[in-house]
């Protein structure tokens, strides 16, 4: 799994690899933790990267980015299950997006235009399929336990009235979910902080490149 930033034919792409297989039985918090990592830019000059706007246009044109980017952060390094940035200084209030691209199993977030964090997920997978589309945040809700599969679902944010959620999440290549975005456990916190009901996710599947 990896996340290539470059400015060639759109000025911006995302390239990823990887398989989602069979979900696993769910891991304790603490097991969360510990998978956790953070990957930090290499250098506090170089941490993001502006786009013009028609390099920006025509990414949201191929679904490759929401409309409106104004810069990414600059990743130093390929990003595995697990890892995430998370550099949000310099960065005013503004609107919130997230995005995600499941085919490419990367998900990131904005504000004011903006990337502020960025990190590999895990999705649904064995007939248990997440959506694609646009759906703002329903609900929030700290310390969830799914009754259902007997799982918890940390700093979950609902997104379906038929529990589809982006929450805290086990990371492996090999793992999947039951239908929601599964997220690094540090990750998933700090987009709890910053999201609000109402914030628009962008779930897509493209493999424009």
């Amino acid at each position: 799994m990896r996340r290539i930033i470059g400015l060639s034919l759109i000025g911006a792409a995302l390239a990823g690899a990887g398989v989602v297989a069979l979900a696993a039985p769910p891991a304790s918090e603490q097991q969360f933790a510990a998978a956790t990592s953070v990957a930090e830019p290499a250098s506090e000059t170089s941490v993001r990267i502006a786009l013009d706007p028609q390099s920006a246009k025509l990414a949201a044109e191929r679904r490759m980015l929401p409309a409106g980017v104004k810069s990414l952060l600059r990743v130093p390094r390929a990003l595995e299950h697990g890892d995430y940035v998370w550099n949000d200084r310099d960065v005013g209030p503004g609107k919130v997006q997230v995005f995600v691209n499941m085919r490419r199993q990367l998900i990131s977030v904005f504000r004011d235009g903006h990337e502020i964090g960025t990190a590999v997920i895990v999705y649904g997978g064995n007939g248990y399929n997440s959506p694609s589309g646009r759906f703002p945040i329903m609900r929030k809700v700290r310390d969830y336990h799914s009754r259902s599969y007997d799982a918890p679902m940390p700093y979950s944010l609902f997104i379906t009235n038929d529990g589809v959620a982006l929450h805290g999440s086990p990371m492996a290549a090999d793992r999947a979910t039951h239908g929601c975005i599964g997220l690094p456990l540090s990750f998933a916190r700090l987009l709890f902080d910053q999201a609000k009901r109402g914030d628009v996710v962008e779930i897509v599947q493209t493999d424009a490149a």
